[in-house]
Order: structure tokens, then sequence, then C-alpha cells
């Protein structure tokens, strides 16, 4: 299990910054948004499907992978850039980020329920 989620990680945490060394600053937004609402899609999905995997599975995925991917830390130093400028324009990107992540989880887990349906004894 250890193991999973440090893969996991290492490979979450590779994208996420190959990812946001390419992304140029948008402004409004902090440069994680797209990555962020990314991995709460992910996790949705793998929610949908985590009594068909194995335990292992969801702690390399959830756990590891998004949780590298997806990160708290570079969210709160971008908004406080972003507050340094304007704390209205801080809160708005924190609010907006945050309620989308949770449309995308939402989203996420509806489509895994929409082509991964629960099995009749589930």
């Amino acid at each position: 299990m250890f193991g999973a989620v440090f893969i996991g990680g290492a490979v979450g945490s590779l994208l996420r910054e190959l990812f946001s060394v390419s992304i140029p600053h948008a402004g409004f937004l902090t440069q994680t948004f797209g990555i962020n609402i990314v991995a709460c899609f992910i996790l949705g999905w793998l929610y949908s499907v985590r009594n068909r995997v194995h335990a292992h599975v969801l702690h390399l995925g959830a756990v590891g992978f998004c949780g590298g991917l997806s990160t708290f830390s570079s969210f709160v130093s971008e908004l406080e850039r972003l507050a340094l400028s304007n704390i209205w324009v801080a809160a708005s990107a924190a609010a907006l980020e945050i309620a989308a992540g949770l449309a995308a989880a939402i989203l996420g887990e509806a489509i895994g329920r929409r082509f991964h349906p629960p099995r009749a004894t589930e």
C-alpha cells in the first residue's frame, strides 16, 4: 500500500511540475487551476469504481497520483500572490476553484457510474 502511494505520488508530482512550468499565468485564476480540476475529476471517477478495484489501485490513483497531481500548497501560494494585488480577486479565485473542483469530482463520479455501472450484488 505504501509503495502504491509512493509511486502514484511521484508520478503525479512530476506531471504537475511538468504542466505547471508550461502553463502561463492566467491572471485571475491560479496557475494550477486546470491541474487541480483534472485531479478532482479523476478522484470522482475513482470513487465511482472503488468497489470494483483493488485497494492498492485506489491508493495508487486517489491518494498517490491525485494527491501528487493536485497540490494544496501551490494553490495557497498562488492565492497569496493574487491576494497581494487584490484580496477580492484571490477570494473569488479560491471560491471558483473550489466550486469547479467539486463540480469536476461530481462529473467524474457520474461518468464513472455511467460507463462502469455497479454490479447487481453491490
